[in-house]
């Protein structure tokens, strides 16, 4: 797996995991906050099998620039999903995105869908309607001031745990792929807040928008994640009409940790076109990871 930095038009350099024989179809991994590139790291090796993997660290997260000035809302990030397809002269790819990286990527599929091939969603927020406890999980962490307690070691762990079904997964390797790179600098640490410091209305496509999507899209969705429960998968099922979507049992909002070898399998299904269930509900016990 080669790890390299690519410079966008607007100067920002991007880390970037890359995997794969690049005559295969291209397929683009976005991950969330508070994780990184590396959140696919179980599923990197197998999916290069089939695809040229392309897995950024978003800008403010990983080991990409933080931009001290960036408003990092729904305009900023298309616009750097749009500056990564350009950078590597990608026509088009397939997208497979999770969390805030979810948000952006359901803004670009409205407004660039001749760029995707198939598209995948993972445990994300569509609309500006929040759960309490994200809302509140958030409203906390953003708070600039308050960056250093939840980087304390045993605090982030207590944060992450809310995002795991099965907490013993958060080993001390895992919880360093985490941590680690927010950490790593004052501008890291800064970004911590920063990179979610948007109100929701500005992190969300109009709902009459995502209606028009008729990408081929498969939802992908932890069954017990308590920040973004099923009931929303479910509701970008039915605003989605081209969508299928599948339940990942005994997973989280992690569900790429937790479940990886089940993702993987419903991912290269789905892409290959050897999914003949396409716009049905499957309730998936998913695998033991």
């Amino acid at each position: 797996m080669e790890n390299m930095y690519v410079t966008l038009r607007n100067k920002l350099k991007i880390n970037t995991l890359i995997n794969g024989d690049k005559a295969n179809p291209p397929l683009i991994l976005l991950h969330g906050w508070p994780s990184s590139s590396l959140l696919w790291r179980h599923l990197i090796p197998d999916l290069s099998k089939y695809f040229y993997v392309l897995a950024p660290d978003l800008p403010g997260h990983g080991k990409s620039d933080k931009p001290e000035n960036a408003l990092y809302d729904l305009n900023f990030l298309r616009g750097f999903i749009l500056d990564f397809f350009d950078v590597f002269n990608l026509k088009t790819a397939h997208l497979c995105v999770h969390d805030i990286g979810g948000m952006a990527g359901l803004s670009f599929a409205v407004r660039h869908p001749e760029r995707l091939g198939k598209f995948i969603i993972m445990n994300t927020s569509p609309y500006p309607e929040w759960s309490p406890a994200l809302y509140i999980s958030i409203l906390l962490l953003r708070q600039s001031f308050l960056t250093r307690l939840f980087l304390n070691r045993f605090v982030f762990k207590q944060v992450l745990k809310n995002g795991f079904y099965n907490k013993e997964l958060i080993t001390s390797e895992v919880l360093d792929i985490f941590r680690s790179p927010w950490i790593a600098s004052t501008d890291a640490m800064r970004a911590f807040s920063k990179t979610i410091d948007i109100p929701p209305e500005l992190m969300v496509e109009n709902r009459d928008y995502l209606r028009k999507i008729n990408i081929p899209t498969l939802i992908l969705w932890g069954r017990k994640d308590v920040f973004f429960p099923f009931s929303i998968a479910r509701q970008l099922h039915q605003d989605i009409r081209t969508s299928k979507l599948v339940a990942v049992d005994r997973a989280g909002h992690f569900l790429q940790e937790e479940q990886p070898r089940f993702i993987l399998q419903e991912m290269v299904k789905f892409i290959s076109g050897k999914d003949n269930d396409s716009g049905a509900n499957i309730y998936a016990a998913g695998d033991s990871p």
